[in-house]
Formats: C-alpha cells, structure tokens, sequence
C-alpha cells in the first residue's frame, strides 16, 4: 500500500519509475540474499557434520522439510521445489536412512504420511537450535525497541508471503 492505496504489481516496472518502488524492492531482495546466504553458509558448514552419511543437497532438503512435517509427497515438492521422481526419491534415501517414516491412510493407501524418526528429530532440533543462536547473533546490539520493529517486521513479512505461497509466476 502506498498513502492507503494498494499497489497493483503489474504497475511495478523492472527498470524504470516509480523509483520508490524500486527502491522497496531492491532493499526486500538484498535482505532475502543476505539471510539466504548466511543460513546457507551455516547449513554447509554444519552438514560437514553428517557429510559421511547424508549428501549436501538431501541435508538442506532434510532441513527445508523439517517444519512442514508430519506431510504428504505433494508437501515435500512445494517445499523443496523437487519434481515427484525426486521427491520420491528423497524420501525413499530418506526412510532408508532412517530418518523418514511413512504411514498409510487406513482408508485410502494412496495418502502416504511422512513424518520424522524421533532420532532425525532431535538431530534438526539441534540444527535448529545452533542456528538460532547463530541467527540472534546478528542482532546482539539491538535494543528491546529495534528487536520489537524486526519482530512486527518479519511478521508481516511472513504473513504476506505465507499468504500468496501457492500462487504461480
């Protein structure tokens, strides 16, 4: 919304004016490439880790799944970008590895659940608490007001994306 209007996104040009727009989305797009890169960063040098047991892509894959999870194969592809032969595939290495477990519909065989073993579980939760230390690092210095505005911020943030997470280009 810009003065209480909002803003229709075919009107947002990809060079040219309004420069106010272009501004908004260069500063949106320079802050989704330095987040990417320092969580990538830190899930690359975690994973050297478990690198004798989970090839580099299926961790990041592994750790991309962990929070829409228990789900479905459908899931798996929305979340990791994978195709259906992959998907399959990942959860397959996956439940060989010991760190997927499927469940069938009593009902309808075809809904296949995947889920978690609680020892994949407890292996992503100390990920996930590594890397929110590692996350709560960069705002040390913040003071409670500057971690309030970040907070409303990512909400907002959140909940915009969350809201248009299905739809296509």
């Amino acid at each position: 919304m810009k003065n209480g209007k909002k803003i229709e996104t075919e009107q947002i040009p990809l060079t040219g004016k309004p420069e106010y727009l272009l501004d908004r989305v260069e500063v949106f797009k320079k802050m989704c490439r330095m987040l990417e890169m320092k969580r990538k960063r830190f899930l690359e040098n975690y994973w050297r880790n478990y690198s004798k047991f989970i090839p580099q892509q299926q961790f990041i894959h592994l750790m991309m799944v962990r929070h829409s999870l228990p789900c479905n194969l459908a899931k798996i592809m929305r979340v990791t970008g994978m195709t259906s032969a992959g998907a399959s595939i990942f959860v397959d290495k996956m439940v060989k590895q010991g760190a997927f477990e499927r469940h069938e519909d009593e009902n309808d065989r075809r809904n296949i659940t995947i889920s978690f073993t609680e020892r994949a579980r407890k292996m992503t939760d100390r990920i996930d608490d590594r890397l929110n230390k590692y996350i709560m690092q960069f705002f040390a210095d913040c003071d409670e007001a500057e971690l309030a505005n970040l907070e409303e911020a990512s909400r907002l943030v959140c909940r915009v994306l969350d809201s248009r997470e299905d739809e296509e280009l």
